[in-house]
């Protein structure tokens, strides 16, 4: 568990996902997230380290209870600062016969959505900007992924559409922390959808 916090405090997206890629298809297996959801695209070691901030103080407590008293399952419990502000949460793991180690079964990941929002009933995902990658994403929103998978972190978004479709006196750039327990909506208030 160590290894994985620490290499998302530095920004090292490569050995996270490594450590986490089955427990993030366990966790979205069946669901509509596996078939619409990018869980590649924004968990790279380019978006992490030019995100605006990434976790740090990162500490992990050495007794991990069984879970639901299942000696091979365990629940690591672990604190760390994001934003200037102190959280504490818990991963489980499971004891992996073959591999000799533990493994996780829960990823340190959050949902991200982005869309562009003209009313209740009329909104799509969003073109967008994001640090760590030139060219913007959701681009086509007839194919466009409903979520992107984040590890916790602040991140700047920025529209990628012509300025004149926002609601006159917003922003076409939002700053985001990122972080647990819950998911990240960004909305950009349109006059008119990006694909019409």
């Amino acid at each position: 568990m160590s290894e994985y916090l620490t290499a998302i405090s530095q920004g090292d997206a490569t050995t996270a996902t490594a450590l986490d890629e089955a427990a993030v298809a366990a966790q979205h297996d069946g669901t509509t997230a596996e078939e619409t959801g990018d869980f590649e695209t924004l968990r790279s070691d380019a978006v992490l380290q030019a995100a605006d901030g990434r976790i740090t103080d990162v500490s992990v407590e050495q007794e991990a209870p069984a879970v639901s008293g299942d000696d091979d399952a365990r629940r690591v419990f672990f604190r760390y600062e994001l934003a200037g502000q102190p959280h504490e949460s818990s991963l489980d793991v499971r004891w992996d016969d073959e591999s000799s180690e533990w493994v996780l079964t829960q990823s340190l990941t959050l949902s991200l959505f982005i869309d562009a929002v003209q009313s209740k009933v009329s909104f799509e995902p969003a073109p967008f900007r994001i640090g760590g990658i030139d060219d913007p994403l959701s681009s086509d929103a007839a194919t466009a992924p409903s979520l992107y998978l984040v590890y916790p972190g602040e991140y700047t978004i920025t529209a990628a559409f012509a300025p004149n479709l926002l609601t006159p006196g917003t922003s076409s750039t939002r700053s985001v922390v990122a972080d647990i327990p819950g998911d990240v909506q960004v909305q950009f208030d349109v006059v008119a959808l990006p694909s019409r």
